[in-house]
């Protein structure tokens, strides 16, 4: 989902191509060594995978004015980046 989004406190609103609106809750917003100004969102919007977990997503934030765009992480060296630094994030909580 690329377009226009609203932020608040502890979640998104979520705009699709179709101009429906849903709601996401947001984990975390952090930047990844290596990838300069670029900040990245982790968030979900409640869809269960099983008992204990839910459907994590995250995208890369892109600004346009004074909204933003999610934007799917598409280059493989980024996209491990990213992940590299969500592991060491998770293990510097214990959580890992």
């Amino acid at each position: 989902m690329d377009n226009n989004q609203e932020m608040f406190d502890n979640h998104i609103v979520v705009t699709d191509d179709e101009g429906k609106k849903y709601r996401a809750e947001v984990y975390d917003i952090f930047q990844v060594e290596g990838y300069g100004e670029n900040s990245y969102i982790m968030y979900s919007f409640g869809e269960a995978v099983d008992a204990e977990n839910e459907r994590v997503y995250i995208s890369k934030i892109v600004e346009s004015g004074e909204d933003f765009d999610l934007v799917e992480i598409s280059d493989q060296a980024e996209w491990d980046a990213v992940n590299k630094a969500i592991s060491e994030n998770l293990e510097s909580l214990g959580e890992a």
